[in-house]
């Protein structure tokens, strides 16, 4: 593991130097101490008053009611003065502390809310299809997230796309980092591919009965589209110092924005992606998968700011990480699979030297609002938190 932040080394995209130091806390140094942040603001200050007035918005933001996208809100709106529309893409499985959210920051910054909701069917059959594809029950939400912005800026002639955070947060994907320029990391198939895991023509061609104008929603948008619609993508993160911890502070202070407990994410956590169901199947297949859940991300980026040791990180991950989440029962259900083959999928695709161990995991906790998940499983037994 990184001796700097406890990174496991079967971490995704993740190599490590010969200090055992990872590349990502290695790029973070560039974030902390090779970057001129006001002058990365004033950019986006240029960026903002270039495209201002040029269409029915000036921004199109992916909102779902979470930290990120309510943090960019608040500052495209607060900061800038941009009007923003917030693209929402309703995986079936948003909680209603997300909802509330969406409610909130919405009408304290005075945006407008265009929201996508595919049926369920479909939304079933691209989940198991990601299943079986990557060892993921969440492309319909990535891929939408992905695309469904960007196409609502195409379609309504708005000049600008800003999503939250890059890749280099979390990750070393080459050009995609703290080391490379901003401009360069934009939304493009390669970013599509990297956040979604499967294609969209694998997802398609996986689901020959389904109408492709269906899909469509869920089809990123090709380079020449984006270039005669002459809109522009960029990430906040690479313009703005990101800090997650301070950015909760502000909207839980500025827009009244609330989190709540979420399955897999350690106490005194809250904030962190609690406003979707599947969020506790995700993080145990990529603990299967890559041996990193929920806790270890959060103590990853602590150490990076400083605000947390490594041997506090660790031991934040083994509190959370691992656990079969109560919610995998009603997945399970919903997909029509048994749990050996729901494990066989993801080890399919475990990293190189991934050991996962069945026998230690432990059963984690059902949500006290487990009863509003779509297809909740009235059968579980375990105790609410």
């Amino acid at each position: 593991m990184c001796e700097r932040c406890g990174l496991p080394d079967t971490r995704r995209s993740v190599t490590f130097d010969d200090a055992d130091i990872c590349s990502v806390c290695r790029h973070h140094e560039i974030k902390h101490n090779g970057i001129d942040w006001a002058e990365r603001e004033r950019a986006l200050v240029g960026i903002a008053d270039e495209i201002r007035g040029r269409g029915p918005y000036d921004v199109v933001v992916s909102f779902g009611g979470g930290k990120d996208g309510s943090y960019v809100l608040y500052y495209l709106t607060r900061v800038l003065g941009l009007r923003c529309l917030a693209a929402t893409i309703d995986n079936r499985f948003i909680r209603q502390q997300a909802w509330d959210n969406c409610r909130r920051v919405i009408d304290g910054l005075g945006v407008d809310q265009i929201v996508l909701r595919p049926p369920m069917p479909i939304v079933q059959r691209l989940m198991r299809a990601g299943l079986g594809l990557a060892g993921t029950v969440c492309w319909h939400c990535t891929a939408g997230i992905a695309a469904f912005p960007l196409r609502t800026a195409i379609q309504m002639g708005i000049p600008l796309v800003v999503y939250a955070h890059s890749v280099s947060e979390y990750y070393s994907y080459p050009g995609r980092t703290y080391a490379d320029p901003p401009e360069a990391d934009v939304m493009d198939d390669d970013w599509y591919k990297l956040t979604t895991g499967v294609s969209f023509e694998r997802m398609t061609a996986a689901l020959p009965d389904v109408d492709p104008r269906t899909l469509a929603p869920f089809a990123f948008p090709s380079r020449e589209e984006i270039a005669a619609a002459d809109v522009r993508t960029l990430f906040m993160s690479n313009y703005v110092l990101w800090d997650e911890r301070r950015q909760v502070e502000v909207i839980s202070r500025e827009l009244g924005w609330q989190g709540a407990i979420q399955e897999g994410v350690p106490a005194g956590h809250e904030y962190e992606k609690f406003d979707c169901f599947l969020v506790g199947t995700h993080d145990y297949l990529r603990f299967v998968k890559e041996g990193y859940g929920r806790g270890a991300r959060i103590g990853s980026l602590e150490t990076r700011l400083g605000r947390m040791t490594k041997d506090e990180a660790v031991a934040l991950g083994r509190s959370s990480d691992g656990r079969r989440p109560a919610s995998l029962d009603t997945v399970l259900n919903m997909l029509a699979v048994d749990e050996e083959e729901f494990l066989d999928h993801a080890l399919e695709r475990a990293q190189p030297g991934r050991d996962f161990d069945l026998e230690v995991v432990r059963r984690g906790e059902r949500l006290q609002d487990a009863e509003r998940m779509p297809g909740w499983r009235s059968d579980e037994r375990e105790v609410s938190i």
